[in-house]
Formats: C-alpha cells, structure tokens, sequence
C-alpha cells in the first residue's frame, strides 16, 4: 500500500510540473488552478487527500452502476479532490 501512494504521488509531482502556475511552487505553498487556489501537498496530505477521493469515487461509480441518485455535493466533493489532485487537465 505504502509503495503505490508513493507511486501516486510521484504521478502527482509529475502533473504538478506541467501546470504552469504550480511548475515553481514548492510543497505547501499555493498557486491558481482552474481558478481556485490549489495547495502543493506533501506526501502526508496527499495521502489523505488521495484515500479519500478514491473511496469516495469507488462508492460514486458503485452508486452509477445500481442506478441510484447521487446527491449533489458527493459530486462537487469529487471534482473539487480532483483539482486538488491535479487529475484533470
């Protein structure tokens, strides 16, 4: 479990470097993506960060699979984790 969060945050790093704004931040400054002001996590926030987004993803797309009806902020929360994550261009 611990080698693939440092995997992910790696990927992290990664897409970090090819945003603009937050290519010259260091970890636990701010820059601007998608208009809102995205933290540069360490690895611990990341880590938290990362478990959350992907439980709460997990239990979405589970959610679509048996047709239920998604409630509203369960999607703003996934989209705002994503940003925060850097997974979305």
């Amino acid at each position: 479990m611990a080698e693939e969060l440092e995997a992910q945050y790696a990927e992290y790093l990664q897409r970090a470097t090819q945003h603009a704004q937050m290519a010259a931040v260091p970890v636990g400054q701010y820059a601007k993506v998608k208009g809102r002001l995205v933290k540069k996590l360490s690895l611990g926030e990341f880590t938290e960060r990362w478990v959350e987004y992907r439980d709460l993803l997990a239990s979405y797309n589970e959610s679509m699979e048996r047709g239920d009806t998604v409630n509203d902020a369960v999607v703003q929360i996934l989209e705002e984790r994503a940003t925060e994550l850097l997974l979305r261009p």
